[in-house]
């Protein structure tokens, strides 16, 4: 569906068809997922988790953020934070099988501005489960959404990213102007008044025409 970028009378920023997240193996470093280690560890995040429909309802609604914030966001902390929200989020088909879809809605300038500037890739932030593969690797269940960001690098890769540049304004609707009934009044004594004057003039005109005609005879 395009154009994927389109801008409200008021502003706003709406971006459709955004991927958000996908499925398949990331890196981690081990302390982000509560491992007492900083090497980079292998996470699987499986299709039947990525797409669970807990997994998606969970972040429907939730807040859109400039980059992540220091913590997971809830009632407190919220206002400190959002810049909009994302609605419709849905399994991607076809050339986005694999990946989390949603449309951002973003109500903040300097958020605006930055997406316009360039600023397009997105991370999700969320809470799960990480189960041990006892191989060394990780996957992931229970997944529950709190926020997406718009980041400058997104673990996801840059196919993760708000699309396409194309921002269509809607056409302001055509302002029908009425008269009011006091403004139609003044204007119908605007015509009354020019064909009097015209008529005082028609009759000065004709009245010295007349006395040139009588000086002329004597």
């Amino acid at each position: 569906i395009r154009p994927n970028q389109i801008e409200t009378g008021e502003g706003f920023l709406i971006c459709r068809n955004v991927p958000i997240a996908r499925t398949g193996t990331q890196d981690y470093i081990g302390t982000e997922i509560g491992l007492d280690t900083t090497d980079v560890v292998k996470v699987d995040r499986p299709a039947e988790e990525v797409f669970s429909e807990a997994a998606l309802a969970s972040f429907e609604g939730k807040p859109v953020t400039n980059d992540h914030p220091p913590v997971l966001l809830d009632p407190e902390s919220v206002a400190s934070y959002e810049k909009g929200h994302i609605q419709n989020v849905r399994k991607g088909t076809g050339e986005w099988e694999g990946y989390v879809i949603g449309d951002l809605h973003i109500h903040d300038g300097e958020l605006i501005r930055a997406i316009k500037d360039g600023k397009r890739q997105v991370s999700c932030g969320y809470e799960c489960d990480y189960n041990d593969n006892g191989d060394g690797t990780y996957s992931q269940s229970n997944i529950r959404g709190n926020h997406v960001a718009v980041v400058e690098l997104g673990r996801a890769g840059s196919k993760a990213a708000i699309m396409d540049s194309n921002i269509t304004k809607p056409k302001k609707a055509e302002r029908k102007t009425t008269m009011s009934k006091q403004s139609t009044f003044m204007k119908f004594r605007l015509i009354i008044a020019s064909v009097l004057l015209l008529s005082v003039f028609a009759s000065h005109s004709a009245s010295a025409r007349d006395k040139e005609k009588s000086h002329q005879k004597h």
